[in-house]
């Protein structure tokens, strides 16, 4: 009798650490869900009216307008770039077909409606606010398209949202690997942003935007390709 009732507490005790990180990844999605869906609706609200708070946008664009450097353009030029539609598709493609090559179906599922699925969405909300770009007399860049939210910003957030999500997901050993791929996933997505701003192609509101946009989308996408995955039994 005592040595079955040690046996049941194990396997409870085992059930529960297994389930343990379950109940962390969905509290994880759920806060990440909620905190980029009030950050973009209070963004768009103020995009949407014009609110006052619009002007440090403005005061952001101007100060970096009027500080840059040719050392500074040109580094942005290229990190701009590099994350153009061809760029992000570049790295989509290569980044799916090693998902095809190790038979992640419900990974590449992800990437696909999270990346490509992602930028159709933000060249919807792009369209719903038509939002005009910065203009300067001495422009860096000049883009016609409209400005809110950024499809740089937001392509970056979900190709490198993904690669952190899904480096979190698989590498069970190592919290430190864990965690540099998620600091190197928000220097990246940053260092996009602020890209943008730098070359006078969009305000800090169209960035914030963009990123809070498309971390929403991405858990969606994540979240619910794993439960397809479940419902279907597929391993976790």
């Amino acid at each position: 009798m005592e040595s079955k009732a040690k046996e049941e507490a194990v396997v409870v005790t085992g059930s529960r650490e297994l389930s343990r990180p379950r109940d962390v990844r969905f509290w994880i999605a759920v806060t990440l869900l909620l905190a980029g869906s009030a950050a973009f609706g209070f963004i768009a609200a103020q995009v949407k009216t014009d609110a006052p708070i619009m002007r440090q946008d403005l005061q952001v664009s101007v100060w970096l307008h009027t500080h840059g450097s040719a050392l500074f353009t040109a580094l942005f030029l290229a990190v701009t770039q590099v994350h153009s539609t061809i760029g992000i598709a570049i790295m989509y493609l290569l980044v799916a077909y090693l998902l095809w090559r190790r038979k992640e179906r419900y990974w590449l599922l992800s990437l696909t409606l999270a990346v490509p699925g992602g930028m159709l969405v933000n060249n919807i909300v792009k369209h719903l606010f038509n939002r005009a770009r910065p203009v300067w007399e001495d422009p860096i860049l000049t883009l016609t398209s409209t400005s809110f939210p950024s499809g740089h910003t937001s392509a970056a957030t979900l190709f490198y949202g993904f690669i952190a999500a899904y480096v979190a997901y698989r590498v069970k050993s190592s919290n430190f690997t864990r965690a540099l791929f998620v600091f190197v996933a928000i220097v990246m997505v940053a260092l996009v942003g602020f890209s943008r701003i730098y070359l006078g192609v969009h305000f800090l509101s169209d960035i914030l935007g963009a990123i809070s946009l498309s971390m929403v989308w991405l858990v969606i996408c994540l979240v619910g390709v794993r439960a397809l995955a479940r419902v279907r039994g597929a391993p976790s």
